[in-house]
């Protein structure tokens, strides 16, 4: 790990995923100590359009005695390579190996038992996704800010294209 660009003392990992159809990709893991002894650890996930930039988010975590992980998405913020389509995936579900890779870290490499994801707008429906695909035991509970959970708009939108997406996802879901 070296030093993250938010400086000391975040620290930054890079994870090697499986190439997708443009090539290589990768996610990115920083991390901010507790103040202290840890008593658990956050893992947070960005919502679209964004990445892992929130020091003071982090800070609060910390000063109550959690490590802090951000995960940068596989082609968004520190993960964005050249060749890629930033943004750019098929499925939600693509980011659940970044996602277990990350948690794989928290929990094996680091020892933490305790955990709380944390994730904002896109990310919350990313994370509530893969709980709820994964039901990981050191899951301690979620802390969704503005989750993207449902379609917004006018009243009218919301109850002509919710049944419709209902019905076509499952009638052509997007997962393989």
């Amino acid at each position: 790990m070296t030093i993250d660009v938010l400086g000391e003392p975040y620290t930054v990992e890079t994870i090697d995923l499986a190439d997708d159809f443009e090539g290589t990709v990768v996610a990115t893991l920083v991390k901010r100590p507790a103040d202290g002894d840890a008593k658990g650890a956050v893992l947070y996930v960005h919502g679209f359009s964004d990445y892992f930039f929130q020091k003071e988010y982090a800070e609060w975590w910390t000063a109550r005695g959690y490590d802090f992980y951000g995960l940068d998405l596989r082609k968004y913020g520190r993960s964005l390579r050249e060749h890629q389509s930033g943004t750019y995936v098929g499925d939600l579900a693509e980011y659940f190996d970044e996602i277990d890779a990350a948690w794989e870290r928290i929990t094996e490499r680091d020892g933490h038992s305790h955990i709380m994801l944390s994730a904002h707008s896109t990310g919350g429906l990313t994370v509530s996704l893969w709980a709820d695909d994964r039901q990981p035991d050191a899951l301690a509970g979620m802390v969704l800010n503005s989750p993207w959970l449902d379609l917004q708009g006018s009243f009218l939108l919301r109850s002509v294209a919710s049944p419709v997406v209902r019905r076509v996802g499952h009638r052509a879901p997007m997962r393989e």
